[in-house]
């Protein structure tokens, strides 16, 4: 019996082993398999990829191509035997470029699409110069959205900036020395392309005369919430500060586009529903604060203001702006700043808050400082409005720059997951 059981132990492990064997080589085969489909899939995708980048290059030297850009058959090389395609076509709203790729018989695709759109809002910033100024960004400073300047950024002390921070030139002095502590929370970029400035106001002279209101010389605007529904604000138009009311505009009328210009300066403050711009040939004042009846910051809104001045806009150095003032608009200076009157001179006026964004030619103070502290004038509290961060999502005739070549919309890549 003894023989025999150790014979059927004998017998049984052989088994066990064999089966064990087996189940090993059949995982050896598979790994090798496994690897050698992820060698190949990487190898299709890597070309589709080469392929993407090689027709960019074509198309940015000619974007007006359209078809197959280029093709190609790989004789050498670890990619030998394999093979891409590009081309590109319009689809709806956008260009699409495609790859296509093929190696030991497998395809994949990589598609990128460019906006066709070259005229883009300037309500895209919160924050844009063309000249600084000598003007810091200082302790207690707080900046969201994106921020850019065709000049150089000053910075004493540690303000924050949430986005990312781009510049054309450089930051005075370098990022994380002597003066410099300021927190980049998306990281900065010098080296960046200028982006230009419009030469005049002329298309909002146009539309304010075809749909809009036009008026000459100085005006004062109040804007008015109208009822609980939305978007049936009212706009009161005065000739002098306290005067009678010489035009009354509702928000809600779909025979007006948006638009009210004056020649001379424009003073406003109130509560706006709806959506407007206000331009001017020379200034606009903000005599207090200009809010939406909608704080898109705390919930939707469908609220939108655009202040647009040929020259400046300037927040007055009166008793209702000496405690806060808060603007609510996308907010742009041609040729000249947005500043606070008196700004060396008017006592601590508290915070200045934005919700919207700042694009000015030259850089203009709000206050001044000692060190880190304020002195006089505002200390800055700039809020981007998110709503405008998509390009078509903007003030009514809101003034944009034009980009010479197509920007990338969307770069979408294949992915294969092995089975193991």
């Amino acid at each position: 019996m003894v023989g025999k059981g150790a014979l059927i132990v004998v017998i049984g492990f052989g088994l066990l082993f064999g089966i064990m064997g087996v189940r090993f080589n059949g995982m050896e085969d598979r790994a090798i398999e496994n690897m050698a489909y992820y060698h190949d899939v990487t190898n299709a995708h890597n070309i589709a990829t080469a392929g993407a980048n090689a027709a960019m290059a074509i198309f940015y030297q000619n974007q007006a191509l359209r078809g197959i850009l280029t093709s190609q058959s790989l004789t050498i090389g670890n990619y030998k035997g394999g093979s891409f395609s590009s081309s590109i076509d319009s689809v709806p709203g956008k260009l699409r470029l495609r790859s296509l790729s093929a190696y030991k018989g497998f395809a994949d695709t990589v598609e990128v699409y460019f906006s066709t759109q070259k005229n883009n809002s300037f309500s895209l910033f919160s924050w844009l110069t063309n000249f600084e100024n000598g003007v810091y960004w200082i302790t207690g400073d707080t900046v969201w959205g994106r921020v850019h300047s065709n000049g150089t950024l000053n910075v004493n002390g540690r303000p924050v900036f949430m986005e990312k921070v781009t510049t054309s030139k450089a930051f005075n002095p370098k990022p994380g020395s002597l003066t410099n502590k300021a927190i980049f929370k998306k990281g900065y970029e010098t080296g960046i392309a200028n982006i230009p400035f419009p030469t005049d106001v002329s298309a909002l002279v146009t539309a304010a005369t075809t749909g809009g209101r036009s008026y000459a010389g100085n005006i004062f605007l109040t804007l008015s919430g109208g009822s609980s529904a939305n978007g049936d604000g009212k706009v009161y138009v005065r000739s002098s500060s306290g005067g009678p009311i010489i035009d009354s505009i509702s928000l809600a009328d779909a025979f007006f586009n948006g638009v009210v210009y004056s020649t001379g300066q424009v003073s406003v403050q109130g509560t706006l529903d709806g959506r407007l711009t206000i331009a001017t040939a020379t200034n606009v004042v903000v005599t207090d604060n200009i809010l939406y009846e909608q704080n898109p910051l705390i919930g939707s809104s469908d609220d939108l203001l655009g202040i647009v001045a040929n020259n400046n806009v300037i927040v007055a150095d009166n008793l209702a702006n000496r405690t806060n003032c808060e603007i609510d608009a996308a907010i742009f200076c041609r040729s000249g700043s947005f500043t606070a009157e008196n700004y060396a001179s008017r006592p601590v006026s508290g915070w200045l808050k934005i919700i919207g964004g700042i694009v000015q030619n030259t850089r203009g103070p709000v206050g001044t400082f000692s060190g880190s502290s304020i002195v006089s004038g505002f200390s800055k509290r700039y809020y981007y409005d998110d709503r405008m961060a998509d390009n078509n999502v903007r003030p009514p005739f809101f003034p944009g720059y034009f980009t010479s070549t197509y920007s990338i919309a969307n770069w979408w890549e294949n992915v294969r997951i092995p089975t193991f």
